[in-house]
């Protein structure tokens, strides 16, 4: 058993690496650890953490905090300010917060080890404040992308990640990433991935195909995700196929109300559904055909791997990450079909003259999984081994050994 202290910088859920962060904390307290957690809150969030033993939280929103929470994406599925904006004065107070929250965690546990989510500015402050301590780092692809947009934070950042003493990468090729950008040497780096809840996600028991084919996306309604071209490819498959999309999730300010009333324009068979709960997201995954991710960039997409565990036909843009970690087995199966990304102005910013072909390689690929479901397609278990192979629990025991 080990005390164990969590960190994340924003909200404990909601995005893909509060996903990891909430399946590390489950995965924790089935073994018996005691964890506490620091982590970004708004004033007056009511948020379940039952798995965690203290929390010393964040929160922004108030006297000492007064604006919203940082989020690694511009575009977050809630209210956020973004680190490009941030004065110094702005700064200084986010650094307090979490110094403070980070030091009476310390003080109070005397943890074992620490796990800090992002290679950014919180993670950076931790090997300050906790210097005899193990500090493991895990990179999610945001940070790598943040340290473009902002390199006024660089040599901070830079700095105190170089002290960690170990960090978790989603793949070989973000390992590498690391390695060339924060110039932290290979043998630090540990390649561990992401995973699933196998007790969520999974396949139906009997999948039955109807002559409605259920499409669903889930993540951020932003552009960055792809949700645009998503909305204008639908538009044609729907004009030779009977299909229905659904999407999952939430966005903020004016892209999530230009998608939205994009999809009301467009009048087909478009469902938008909001968050999710994980249960309820496992629940729509079995009830759907084909999963579409058709974002400009991802660091690995829990929720792809969590389709696949729901036993999804995927469409997916080219995520080096997704496919390294997929191996020759699933990525040859069929079960899912890559779409090349266009050329790319900013790391998750496409040039737009090459959105129409985006597009039709999109097209192309979604009717390729439509086709296969009509020539009778039906779920290859043979994959289903490899697949188990990222679960969570799996995933947490790996990480357990470097403790």
């Amino acid at each position: 058993m080990k005390k164990i202290l969590h960190i994340i910088s924003q909200y404990p859920g909601k995005t893909g690496s509060g996903t990891y962060l909430q399946a590390l904390i489950f995965e924790g307290k089935k073994k018996g650890h005691i964890q506490s957690l620091v982590s970004g809150i708004h004033n007056g969030d009511i948020i379940n953490l039952k798995n965690i033993d203290n929390f010393y939280p964040v929160t922004f929103k108030t006297k000492e905090i007064p604006f919203p929470i940082v989020g690694m994406s511009d575009i977050m599925p809630y209210e956020s300010a973004k680190y490009c904006d941030l004065t110094e004065d702005m700064l200084n107070r986010w650094k307090e917060g979490f110094i403070k929250a980070i030091t009476n965690a310390i003080e109070n546990l005397k943890p074992d080890i620490i796990l800090s989510h992002h290679l950014w500015l919180s993670t950076s402050l931790v090997k300050e404040i906790a210097e005899d301590i193990k500090v493991i780092g895990i990179c999610h692809g945001t940070d790598i992308r943040q340290l473009e947009k902002c390199p006024q934070y660089g040599k901070e950042v830079l700095n105190g990640c170089r002290k960690l003493d170990l960090i978790l990468s989603l793949s070989e090729e973000q390992r590498q990433l690391i390695n060339k950008v924060y110039g932290i040497s290979n043998d630090k780096i540990i390649v561990i991935g992401g995973g699933y809840k196998g007790d969520i996600f999974f396949p139906p028991l009997n999948k039955v195909y109807d002559e409605n084919i259920k499409i669903v996306y889930a993540g951020k309604l932003s552009y960055a995700k792809g949700v645009v071209s998503l909305l204008k490819v639908f538009k044609n498959i729907s004009e030779k196929y009977n299909v229905k999309l659904l999407l999952v999730g939430s966005g903020t300010g004016e892209e999530e109300r230009y998608i939205k009333e994009l999809g009301f324009r467009l009048k087909g068979n478009i469902n938008f559904l909001g968050e999710l709960s994980q249960e309820d997201l496992g629940r729509i995954f079995r009830e759907s055909d084909i999963f579409v991710l058709p974002s400009f960039y991802e660091g690995l997409s829990l929720v792809t791997i969590e389709a696949l565990a729901s036993g999804l036909l995927i469409v997916v843009t080219e995520i080096p990450g997704l496919i390294s970690n997929l191996g020759d087995i699933i990525n040859n199966s069929g079960v899912i079909e890559y779409v090349r990304l266009p050329r790319m102005i900013q790391v998750d910013k496409p040039l737009g003259e090459e959105l129409p072909l985006f597009e039709y390689r999109l097209q192309i690929a979604i009717e390729k999984q439509i086709e296969k479901i009509y020539r009778g397609y039906t779920i290859d278990y043979s994959i289903e081994k490899e697949v188990n192979k990222m679960s969570w629990d799996n995933i947490f025991n790996r990480i357990e050994k470097y403790f």
